[in-house]
């Protein structure tokens, strides 16, 4: 019961391609949650396979016609096999704390340490193939991705600076200081901690909120000012 609470799971039904897994699959919903298993979704991960095939084919042509990929428009191309909505269904059992790290209350424009660093050059930004089945599925392109050079471009004096762009997600329970030393370890942020800033949603009011409060949905837009100097010993470690 313990883990069940601690660590609840979903249940990926696989095969529901196979017209005999119905009835298998009814009867394990039927008898959720059991033993730390909360929620079940069935799947194919042929089909799912198939999607991701398609997708990365159609990336692959658009790229010599210059024309971005359509979604899947007959019966004949493959759809998703659910993958993702089991997923979610994961997710939602415990979900991750949300931050929003900001620049400015007032205009939420994001960080610069993470425009010239992460928001182009980071190794887990999905790259041409998966762009495509982010859009194939119904989502949008990162903000920083350019459509038609098909890559990561950095902002120009001038551009529309993207409120509430970058999202850091933590484990529950995290505090401010854990928000301030994520971001120091991104390089987004260099110095000390100084003091914070927060609110719940856009247009409200921030107010100071210290170190060690912990961080939810009244906090998740945060401003951190640090010293901005490196301190000695940060400089030392630097040189080594």
């Amino acid at each position: 019961a313990f883990l069940g609470a601690r660590f609840p799971m979903a249940l990926a039904l696989n095969k529901a391609d196979i017209s005999s897994s119905a009835k298998y699959i009814s009867d394990i919903k039927s008898k959720l949650p059991i033993h730390g298993h909360h929620t079940g979704v069935s799947l194919s991960a042929h089909d799912e396979m198939k999607f991701i095939s398609h997708q990365i084919k159609l990336a692959i042509k658009s790229s010599s016609k210059d024309s971005a990929p359509s979604q899947p428009t007959s019966i004949n191309e493959p759809m998703s096999g659910r993958v993702w909505d089991c997923l979610q269904s994961a997710v939602s059992l415990r979900q991750p704390t949300l931050v929003f790290p900001v620049n400015d209350m007032q205009t939420l424009e994001p960080l610069p340490g993470l425009t010239s660093g992460y928001a182009i050059r980071d190794s887990s930004l999905p790259n041409h193939s998966f762009v495509s089945c982010i859009t194939a599925a119904g989502g949008s392109v990162p903000s920083q991705w350019d459509s038609q050079r098909k890559m990561y471009i950095p902002s120009t004096k001038g551009d529309v600076k993207h409120a509430l762009r970058d999202v850091i997600l933590l484990k529950p329970g995290s505090t401010v200081e854990d928000v301030f030393l994520t971001l120091k370890n991104m390089g987004a942020l260099e110095g000390e901690f100084v003091r914070a800033e927060g609110s719940s949603r856009i247009g409200e009011k921030s107010k100071p909120v210290t170190k060690s409060e912990f961080v939810g949905k009244h906090n998740r837009i945060l401003r951190i000012m640090t010293t901005k100097r490196k301190v000695e010993w940060q400089k030392n470690r630097a040189a080594v």
